[in-house]
């Protein structure tokens, strides 16, 4: 399997604008080139540097459970 091409400037300062507030399936359609792998390490390697601080909102973790058929109360 071939490398993909690194994260550019726009696709980081997406994701982390994004990463609060998307669950991961929404992030997958917002980077179609990117696998769920890929965003995943990616927000890894951001919170690790200290580039991305914030977690997910309530009703993005909420929203995640619903989409796995997980109800939530």
């Amino acid at each position: 399997m071939s490398r993909s091409k690194g994260w550019g400037y726009s696709e980081k300062k997406l994701l982390k604008k994004t990463y609060g507030k998307l669950t991961i399936k929404e992030l997958e359609k917002l980077f179609p080139n990117r696998s769920r792998e890929s965003i995943n390490n990616k927000v890894k390697r951001l919170k690790r540097s200290g580039e991305l601080t914030e977690g997910k909102d309530k009703d993005t973790i909420k929203r995640a459970y619903e989409q796995r058929g997980i109800e939530v109360k």
